[in-house]
């Protein structure tokens, strides 16, 4: 009689319980799914980012920038790994030639307005890119600039400089970051294969390297000055000299006249060097 009227066996209370735990265990593993999602967007937008808001980041999105630029390019094991106790090494990654890059970012809130690498910051990048790290090419990446001392030290000491110059090319174009910068070793081909007798396939108008212009007199500096004009040109608002075909660093004489043709509209004189 009294087991009669004795409630429904207790695991029965517990069982909405559960059925509310479930479902609030689907909901937050799909929120997470979400969020991934989400998170996983953001990156791809990094790596398409403009140039025109590379100074727009904090430094942490930078280097998550120059991240996916890397995976981009078809590099391997790349990691962000930026922070306390980096010892210098905000981005790692493998080429395909199997070299392995350590890359330090120098983000400026303030783009080419801002504080100039100097040398002091490759030194110690030189102290530990190879030393602590045992990288085989060592990198700064600044969406600044970088000093004329700072260039010579990189050159003596077998760095790499990525300005502000070198970074739009590298976001905007569809050439890796080795070939921007001439590093042997990588197996990835280069988009210039089909280039023939400096001129671009499928044209008849011949691109130069700031090497090849300044040899064939198209412009009054060598390329180490050349760069200096160039990245000063957008401090002026001056139009840099794009090359057709996104080949980025190779000019056609026209462009290279038009560019001069601006310098001289604003008084500066050819064979002045840069301010």
């Amino acid at each position: 009689m009294h087991a009669a009227l004795a409630g429904p066996p207790a695991f029965l209370w517990f069982l909405p319980l559960m059925l509310l735990t479930s479902a609030t265990a689907g909901w937050l593993l799909a929120t997470q799914h979400q969020k991934r999602q989400q998170f996983a967007v953001f990156q791809c937008q990094r790596s398409c980012c403009s140039p025109a808001r590379v100074d727009g980041l904090d430094h942490r999105e930078f280097e998550y920038l120059v991240r996916d630029l890397m995976i981009r390019d078809g590099a391997t094991n790349v990691r962000r790994v930026g922070g306390a106790g980096d010892n210098g090494a905000d981005v790692v990654a493998t080429d395909p030639g199997g070299q392995l890059w350590i890359i330090q970012c120098k983000h400026r809130k303030q783009g080419l307005g801002g504080k100039i690498v100097g040398v002091q910051e490759l030194q110690i990048l030189n102290g530990t890119g190879r030393p602590v790290h045992k990288g085989n090419v060592v990198v700064l990446v600044t969406n600044g600039a970088a000093s004329k001392q700072a260039h010579g030290f990189a050159k003596s000491q077998k760095l790499e400089i990525v300005d502000r110059l070198l970074l739009e090319d590298w976001i905007t174009g569809d050439r890796p970051i080795w070939e921007l910068l001439g590093i042997k070793g990588s197996t990835v081909p280069s988009v210039l294969s089909d280039v023939q007798s400096g001129a671009p396939a499928g044209t008849s108008e011949s691109v130069y390297s700031l090497a090849e212009a300044y040899s064939a007199g198209l412009v009054p500096w060598k390329p180490a000055t050349m760069r200096q004009y160039l990245l000063r040109s957008q401090r002026r608002g001056i139009p840099l000299p794009r090359s057709k075909g996104g080949l980025g660093h190779l000019y056609t004489a026209a462009e290279l006249g038009e560019w001069l043709g601006h310098w001289r509209a604003q008084g500066t004189a050819p064979h002045q060097q840069p301010e």
